[in-house]
């Protein structure tokens, strides 16, 4: 009995020593969240401006098919470049949007270059080359969708590199009219690729597209990506058979750098916030271009 009453005692004794333990251990504290950024404005401003530009190509683009002619295809490039120009100038937004809804995949497929043009279409030099002038391929946007990027990462068969290729082709002269209009097939094939390539250009965007906010990591995350792109188009090409188009080339850089340096003045107060000095790269960047954004970007950490 004595024996049986002091195990009870000792424990007791431990109970009671392990629940001043547990009272005196500070609780644990959940990692803290990062303030969200609100963006809805932007995102407004942003996705207006590229639906009003698409839906420009899209009625040049139905101009172009019931009239083929000269002008009617030089006003359908001048429409794409105009259209271009409005990813490009906001493309901070859908790079964050990229990084929270992990959509790298989509947003690599709105504009993938460099790439291969004879994997799309036809070059001069091999005629019968391309997705578009193989006719056993069905042409529809699953088809399109399931060849990009199959087995390298330039075979590209969606995105706005791919439309300038298919639309003004890759040598010193535009690619004449008599490409799509005529008897063949594949002339045929072009058009129908260039209206499914941009209604998934069109849906691949509406991805990216969201009025939740965003976060300072978001952000970061997402100037990383444009940083790297404008890197990417600096650098020479590792292979002689790829290409960057020059409706990409032409304006790309000062279109991303003119975009970060318009950002609405609340998302920049907002991410100075979590993340300060991003207010001053953007300042200095007027004078010095790249170079302190650069640096902000690889030197800051949350």
């Amino acid at each position: 009995m004595r024996y049986l009453l002091a195990s009870l005692l000792a424990l007791l004794l431990m109970a009671c020593e392990q629940s001043s333990n547990t009272d005196s251990a500070p609780p644990e504290q959940d990692s803290p969240l990062l303030p969200g950024i609100p963006v809805a404005d932007w995102q407004q401003t942003s996705s207006d401006q590229f639906e009003q530009a698409a839906a420009q190509w899209q009625h040049a683009l139905s101009q172009f098919d019931r009239n083929p002619e000269n002008a009617s295809l030089k006003q359908l490039r001048e429409t794409l470049t105009q259209w271009y120009k409005t990813l490009a100038g906001h493309y901070l937004l859908p790079a964050a949007r990229a990084c929270q809804l992990e959509q790298q995949l989509i947003l690599d497929r709105l504009d993938s270059w460099p790439l291969y043009p004879g994997y799309i279409d036809a070059l001069p030099e091999w005629p019968d080359s391309g997705l578009i002038s193989d006719p056993y391929l069905e042409m529809s946007r699953k088809t399109l969708r399931t060849q990009h990027g199959a087995t390298d990462s330039a075979e590209a068969s969606l995105g706005f590199a791919a439309l300038f290729v298919v639309l003004n082709g890759t040598a010193a002269l535009p690619k004449p009219l008599n490409a799509f209009i005529g008897e063949e097939d594949s002339m045929a094939r072009r058009r129908q690729w260039l209206a499914l390539a941009s209604e998934q250009l069109i849906a691949d965007y509406r991805t990216l597209i969201s009025d939740a906010t965003l976060t300072a990591a978001d952000l970061h995350c997402g100037l990383g990506t444009l940083l790297g792109r404008q890197q990417k188009q600096a650098l020479p090409l590792e292979d002689n058979e790829l290409v960057i188009p020059e409706g990409i080339r032409d304006g790309l850089e000062s279109h991303l750098l003119s975009g970060l340096q318009a950002l609405p003045e609340s998302v920049i107060e907002d991410w100075e916030r979590s993340q300060p000095g991003i207010r001053e790269a953007l300042e200095q960047s007027h004078d010095s271009g790249w170079e302190a954004i650069m640096q902000w970007q690889e030197t800051t950490t949350l």
